[in-house]
């Protein structure tokens, strides 16, 4: 598939704009709140039941170590990579837009004053604003780790994780 033809999802966390594969998301909702889990990695805030199926429900900026202010419309996205899903809130969804493809600047400054690397293929521009284009299967290690021991701590957000 053409870079054209790939689209991505541009959503807000704090002042950062980030994307993200549309290929990548299933749906966005409405925050609900979330069934607590003891152990969770930072950012991560429990558990949602979306259709019967329990996901890990968290808020990016925390599990970014970023800084939020008010937000006036917040929205939860629901990421499926490997068969799995997450949900994330972030501070506002801006829209879909093509995909930047081989535009992407890879050792700018901008991913270092982010200071998440490890989760960003690197920064793109829609229009005026620079964005963190995400690499969802780090973003999914960083969620499902438990505790820094470097694997999953929980089989969650699998279809294993069905509810009667």
């Amino acid at each position: 598939m053409s870079d054209y033809a790939r689209r991505q999802l541009l959503f807000e966390v704090g002042d950062y704009l980030f994307a993200a594969d549309a290929g990548e998301v299933l749906e966005i909702l409405e925050p609900v709140s979330a069934t607590p889990v003891p152990g969770a990695v930072a950012g991560v805030d429990g558990l949602v039941n979306l259709r019967g199926k329990l996901i890990v429900s968290g808020h990016f900026a925390r599990l970014l170590g970023l800084k939020r202010e008010g937000v006036d419309e917040p929205a939860l996205v629901v990421f499926e990579h490997g068969g799995r899903s997450v949900a994330l809130q972030v501070d506002g969804v801006v829209g879909m837009a093509p995909a930047s493809g081989g535009e992407l600047d890879v050792g700018g400054d901008l991913l270092a004053a982010l200071g998440a690397r490890d989760v960003v293929r690197g920064v793109g521009r829609f229009g005026s604003r620079p964005y963190f284009q995400l690499d969802m299967a780090a973003v999914f290690a960083r969620v499902l780790e438990r505790d820094g021991e470097g694997g999953p701590g929980l089989e969650l957000g699998s279809t294993e994780g069905q509810v009667a």
